[in-house]
């Protein structure tokens, strides 16, 4: 299928990303994970061959989540999106971009956001989970606080999508959890599991309920949330938790109707792509694929492509979901909506099929990528 966009597609700052790859990858991988992270023009050719059409950018994580100190966060928020901003600008009907913003101050993350999205062009915000602070980093902010109310408020207001995407934990944390047990302490297990409880969090302090123009996107189908959706609904006793604050005739399956969406970034499983669109709809799921952790864009493409979902199912999730969420039609990205199956050539890509589902397994021993 040509046209397709996608929407976590990690970069880094050109003079962070080599050393900060070794955060996520072998010895070995790390030089090559830098530079792809890094080369943002080489893109284009991968993005032809696998049909797609447009990619939002984002700095990868922990970006300004990661920096402790608050002018350190603020300062790098700036610089990325001043950088990546020319990068859209060279070419705007192939990239769009998230901005990045520190979360140490919500009034600052706020002012930042509107610059970004108006002087800059950005289509949304990229949030990496929690924001670290503190002098050993062990104190994590998060944005279910209603000190955050100014920048949720900002966020309807600028009427863009906030992508909650996973990160490292802090260092007590990983001690006390990870320590032992490190090969569970990101993308196989920790990243859904911390981003999940931040997600639930959001959706349970009432934020939907206080900003309903608010939507927040989430990859690798879901962080989890969808599988469990009855049960989380179940147990969410209102007798028992008077204190939570979202409202009372809510639930979680209410907020994925009206604001939360997902993506299918680095989670390239047809039974499990099948069973969130039984539990969500094809409507709030939106193809990725997590490039560049995910080595290519060829084997998620190529699995998309041979899903056996029907055509407009297909066409909804690899492209018009996104375009309409993210407003690509207008300008400077003009990207064109409703174009016909034909005009796409969906069905198009053509490659093996995997009916174990094990291509993410193959990828991530070829490339050590964690």
């Amino acid at each position: 299928m040509k046209g397709k966009i996608i929407l976590e597609e990690a970069f880094n700052l050109p003079r962070l990303a080599e050393q900060e790859a070794k955060k996520y990858a072998s010895v070995n991988a790390a030089v090559l994970l830098g530079k792809a992270l890094a080369d943002i023009d080489g893109r284009i050719a991968q993005m032809d061959e696998a049909g797609v059409e447009l990619q939002i950018l984002s700095l990868t994580s922990p970006g300004c989540q990661g920096e402790t100190d608050p002018q350190a966060a603020h300062a790098m928020a700036v610089e990325s999106n001043n950088y990546v901003g020319e990068k859209v600008k060279a070419n705007p009907t192939r990239f769009a971009a998230f901005a990045a913003v520190s979360m140490h101050d919500p009034k600052q993350a706020a002012e930042e956001l509107t610059r970004a999205v108006v002087e800059l062009g950005c289509v949304g915000v990229m949030l990496n989970d929690f924001q670290s602070s503190g002098a050993d980093g062990n104190t994590m902010l998060f944005y279910d606080d209603p000190s955050y109310d100014i920048f949720w408020s900002t966020v309807e207001q600028l009427s863009v999508p906030v992508y909650m995407h996973p990160r490292l934990p802090s260092p007590l944390i990983y001690a006390q959890l990870y320590a032992q047990r490190r090969w569970l302490v990101a993308s196989a297990w920790g990243f859904a599991n911390q981003l999940s409880i931040h997600i639930l969090g959001i959706a349970t302090s009432g934020v939907f309920d206080r900003f309903p123009g608010v939507q927040l996107v989430f990859g690798h189908l879901g962080e989890h949330i969808p599988f469990d959706l009855w049960r989380l609904d179940h147990k969410l006793d209102r007798d028992r938790f008077p204190e939570m604050r979202m409202a009372k005739d809510k639930t979680i399956r209410d907020y994925f109707a009206t604001n939360m969406h997902i993506t299918t970034s680095g989670a390239f499983s047809t039974r499990s792509l099948l069973s969130a669109i039984a539990e969500l709809s094809t409507s709030r799921i939106m193809f990725s694929i997590d490039y560049p952790y995910e080595d290519g864009l060829m084997e998620g493409s190529t699995w998309f492509d041979n899903v056996p979902i029907s055509n407009p199912d297909l066409l909804s999730i690899g492209r018009e979901n996104a375009l309409r969420l993210f407003k690509l039609d207008r300008a400077p990205h003009n990207v064109q909506p409703g174009l016909s199956l034909r005009e796409l050539e969906v069905g198009g890509l053509r490659g093996p099929i995997y009916p174990d589902d094990a291509t993410h397994l193959r990828t991530s021993t070829r490339t050590g990528i964690q």
